[in-house]
């Protein structure tokens, strides 16, 4: 009960304060943009780390590490390989890719009763 009388005053300057708020000074913007500056300067390092780990982990890639399970030679023929095609090259792959989906889908669904 003794600590709710010692608090009492300070909740009332909280909820009913003296003075109202006149603004940052200068010295509190440049403290909060440097803040500012520092977290994105950690969130730019912690993207970077996740994107080479995500490329040394990815078999696909050219610089893919030995532990990935792949070498990346494999990366790096496949990056070749995909740079050469043309749009009419992706267009006939994606057809016959959607031919033999659409056989399995097919056979999976059940028939419709009549």
């Amino acid at each position: 009960m003794n600590e709710i009388a010692k608090n009492q005053p300070t909740a009332k300057e909280i909820t009913q304060p003296k003075s109202s708020f006149k603004g940052y000074s200068l010295e509190e913007i440049r403290y909060q943009r440097a803040l500012v500056a520092l977290q994105k300067e950690f969130c730019k390092t912690k993207i970077t780390r996740s994107l080479s780990n995500l490329q040394k982990n990815n078999p696909l890639s050219p610089n893919a590490s030995p532990a990935a399970g792949l070498p990346g030679k494999f990366g790096a023929i496949t990056g070749k390989f995909l740079k050469g095609l043309n749009y009419l090259d992706y267009a006939m792959i994606g057809f016959s890719v959607f031919g033999s989906v659409r056989k399995v889908m097919s056979f999976f669904r059940r028939k419709k009763k009549k």
